[in-house]
């Protein structure tokens, strides 16, 4: 039992394995899609509004984690694995889904969506395919 708890600790200590250079580009593109619709929605669109707040955030999170080489969470854990891998945009990332949720504004999550998203390459559009594997 000691060898495989010690295992288990490497295991964890080591990271996810990498993103895929199609797994990069999917969540760039992913990403910029949510942005742009969060950007388009009408504050009186508000099921809508915080529904791509939400979309945002985790997609965001996931590759800023990524980015890091660490584990993604959900539930409590995404904050708190969010802001272990990068206090600084994953405190902007959270402040911003707050303030659509209790402001109705977008902008804030969107510009730190947007700061994930220069550290990655950039916003994706134009040009995107999704290869499908059979």
């Amino acid at each position: 039992m000691s060898r495989l708890r010690e295992q288990a600790r490497a295991v964890l200590a080591s990271g996810p394995p990498p993103l895929t250079p199609a797994e990069w580009e999917r969540g760039r593109y992913v990403l910029t899609c949510f942005m742009d619709d969060l950007t388009d929605t009408p504050p009186a669109d508000r099921y809508e509004q915080l529904s791509l707040a939400d979309f945002t955030l985790r997609e965001a999170a996931h590759l800023l984690i990524a980015h890091h080489g660490g584990w993604t969470g959900v539930g409590k854990w995404l904050p708190r694995r969010l802001l272990s891998a990068d206090p600084v945009r994953g405190k902007d990332l959270l402040q911003g889904h707050q303030a659509v949720a209790e402001l109705a504004d977008p902008t804030p999550l969107v510009a730190a969506a947007a700061h994930v998203l220069d550290v990655l390459g950039g916003p994706l559009r134009e040009g995107y395919t999704q290869r499908w594997h059979a």
